[in-house]
Order: C-alpha cells, then structure tokens, then sequence
C-alpha cells in the first residue's frame, strides 16, 4: 500500500518544461526498501531521481539492494562504498539502469537516492567495462 502511495505521489501530471520521464519509463521494475517515504523528485528530459527515506539502516538497506538487484532480471554491476560511508549501486536489466546511493539519515534509518535513466535501446551499456557515471553527478 505504502509503496502505491508512493507510485502515485511521485507520478505528478503538472506539465513542465523539459519534464522528467514517465515513472515506468525511467523506474520499470524499481525494487523500493522497506517502509518507503517520498522525500522528493526531480529530473531531466532523460532521467529521474527519487529520494526516499526508511527506518532500515544502512548496512541493512545496501544488503537489501544487493540482493534485490540480483534478482527478478536485474544484474548488479558495481558496488562501491565511498569515504563518507554511503554505497553507491548500478544495476542494468532489460530496460532502464538503476542507480541507487545510500547513506545514514540525519532522523535515523537511511536515505535512499533511486536513479532511472531512459535509455536507447541501440546504444547498450552491456557492452561497457564499467558502469555509465551517474546522472547528475
């Protein structure tokens, strides 16, 4: 339920210039943690990003990840955890890539920053060595 209501929040109508993505375009098959809660959206023509926030902690929530990106037609490609503490997670599947960084909240659990890219289909990040930088970053 909790994860319709957040499909529905984060699926705005308000026209805009240079909107975001559909939400199924740039978030097929988007695993969400446990007890999400939108904290915001943004975007591009190209991509959209959602932040959310879970009282799971962050050890946890990356073990969460890995696991779900394993899954279900999803491929984890790296996993990185950086100086500060957060983790940083690229996934691909047939459709959009999947960003996910994660890192402590500052009211406990973790924060959660999902990233979906639209992307053409005749250029396949598969055949990358690595994985693609994350949007706006």
């Amino acid at each position: 339920m909790a994860a319709a209501g957040l499909v529905l929040a984060a699926c705005g109508s308000e026209p805009r210039e240079s909107q975001p993505p559909a939400f199924g375009k740039a978030f097929a098959n988007l695993p969400l943690p446990p007890s999400p809660e939108l904290v915001s959206r943004s975007g591009s023509s190209d991509a959209l990003q959602l932040t959310i926030h879970t009282p799971m902690d962050p050890v946890g929530l990356s073990d969460y990840y890995r696991g779900a990106l394993s899954r279900n037609g999803w491929r984890l490609v790296s996993s990185i955890k950086n100086p500060d503490g957060s983790v940083v997670l690229y996934a691909e599947q047939k459709g959009p890539p999947l960003w996910v960084r994660i890192r402590s909240s500052e009211k406990g659990g973790s924060t959660v920053e999902l990233t979906g890219a639209v992307v053409d289909p005749s250029r396949s990040t598969s055949s990358n060595t690595g994985a693609p930088a994350q949007p706006g970053r």
